[in-house]
């Protein structure tokens, strides 16, 4: 899989895939002051619109029948250059990791962008010019790690993220033991993903998606749970029925793992765009 970071927060998630050996990792930005390998450098623009006017084609390092995520937050200028990239692009499988910053932190200009960007990447992802947006609230990551350092503090969101995208990649990638697992829809491809509590089924989801159509759970149980939790299916089943909507469907699958803990991770799934009508001004 090739993950393409862009700007500063884009790149910074990026390079936690670096851990894995299943990605082919490079980086877009103004200077490359981390040292990243595979690297290329855009110039810097005064304005978003320029990053798009001005576009340049890069010459991407990339394997180009492998499935590509491009990993990026829109308040930035430099998220001004996505549609164009996607454009250039010729992979057969295109999906964005999408990073909602701190609202808090932002100005009114960055919280412009960002509704601008991440509303025409999920009109893209409806009408699959690309195959899905997955978003993520560094807010509410922050809140799944828990206590975290000033120091290593992004360090340590964007493992939250990265970690949590490689094992729903590898969960998506086995057989499991048991599954009953639904496709979200054709036009269910906005979505995001979560980790849930093993002991009480805890669910915290990486951003408060508004009218999810479908949620996924997979979980990761090592063998000795799986032998002696005798009760585990109806466990699951009965924290199911509890969540149970109509308007959106749920499914889970066990995975047989050689970790030493148990995880549960969780995706959601909406064909609504997000944020239509967000106040700028907050």
């Amino acid at each position: 899989m090739n993950i393409i970071g862009i700007g500063t927060p884009g790149c910074g998630v990026a390079s936690e895939f670096e851990a894995y050996e299943q990605y082919k990792v490079c980086y877009i930005d103004h200077e490359n002051k981390h040292g990243y390998k595979n690297f290329h450098k855009v110039t810097r623009r005064d304005s978003h619109e320029e990053y798009e006017s001005k576009y340049r084609k890069i010459k991407l390092n990339i394997e180009s029948k492998e499935q590509t995520v491009l990993v990026l937050s829109g308040a930035g200028k430099i998220s001004g250059l996505v549609l164009r990239l996607l454009e250039q692009i010729k992979v057969p499988s295109v999906e964005v990791l999408y990073i909602k910053p701190d609202f808090s932190l932002l100005s009114a200009a960055e919280k412009t962008r960002h509704k601008i960007v991440l509303g025409i990447l999920q009109q893209y992802a409806r009408s699959r010019l690309i195959n899905k947006i997955h978003v993520v609230d560094n807010s509410l990551v922050e809140k799944v790690v828990g206590d975290i350092s000033i120091q290593s503090y992004w360090s340590d969101i964007n493992k939250a993220i990265s970690s949590t995208f490689h094992m729903l990649q590898v969960f998506e990638n086995t057989e499991p033991l048991l599954s009953n697992f639904n496709s979200p829809g054709q036009t269910s491809n906005i979505g995001t993903f979560g980790v849930l509590s093993f002991n009480n089924f805890d669910e915290k989801a990486f951003y408060d998606l508004n009218k999810p159509r479908c949620k996924k759970y997979f979980f990761g149980v090592t063998e000795k749970t799986l032998n002696n939790e005798k009760d585990l299916l109806q466990r699951i089943r009965k924290f199911l029925s509890s969540q149970q909507d109509e308007k959106c469907d749920y499914g889970f699958a066990i995975y047989s793992t050689q970790y030493e803990h148990d995880y549960v991770y969780t995706t959601h799934h909406a064909s609504l765009v997000q944020e239509e009508d967000i106040a700028l001004q907050k």
